[in-house]
């Protein structure tokens, strides 16, 4: 059901490309327009795009869109640690609990069990690679111990699984619409 022809499969690149570039703009401290649609973008990506080295191109463009906010937009690089380097098994977190489930054969009550418990299962993944990698990289290590540290930021991960199951939704029912509504080129045999 996820497997998408190379024409869609191309749109939902550029869907998801540019998702990520417009809402991840709240992830800099620019406003609250709308939740960073980032961690959705990395599990939709692995749910939607066959190609495994379009993981590498969104990893890029979440560090390039950091690079920008930091050194055109000027944001403070408070979060731009020696653990940044995390990041990448923690987006990768999400891409791999996405591939658990792509192959869905269709929508049904299980296969949407299953879509919640990825999604899920690849946010605490995020979460943890990223927070790991924070308390590490950011020195808090030094300052506060690791039981503390994450009764703090334990408060911060509702939100992103909500944030991640909200997009996620969205783009799995744009998925299925278009599936059934986007007529399938035929080969004509001659």
């Amino acid at each position: 059901m996820f497997v998408l022809e190379a024409r869609t499969e191309r749109i939902a690149i550029l869907a998801l490309t540019v998702l990520m570039a417009a809402t991840r703009i709240e992830h800099f401290g620019a406003g609250q327009i709308t939740p960073d649609a980032s961690t959705a973008v990395f599990f939709l990506a692995g749910l939607l795009i066959g190609n495994p080295l379009w993981l590498l191109a969104f990893l890029a463009e979440a560090l390039l869109l950091d690079l920008t906010a930091i050194k055109v937009v000027g944001v403070e690089a408070v979060c731009v640690t020696l653990g940044y380097g995390l990041m990448i098994p923690a987006y990768s977190a999400l891409w791999l609990a996405a591939r658990w489930v792509r192959k869905t054969d269709k929508l049904s009550v299980s296969s949407v069990a299953k879509l919640v418990c990825a999604c899920f299962i690849g946010v605490l993944g995020f979460f943890l690679f990223s927070n790991i990698g924070y308390y590490f990289g950011g020195g808090f290590e030094s300052s506060m111990g690791l039981e503390e540290y994450a009764r703090r930021v334990m408060r911060y991960f509702p939100q992103y699984l909500t944030d991640t199951l909200f997009y996620s939704a969205a783009g799995v029912a744009i998925a299925v619409l278009a599936a059934h509504f986007v007529p399938r080129r035929r080969l004509v045999s001659r």
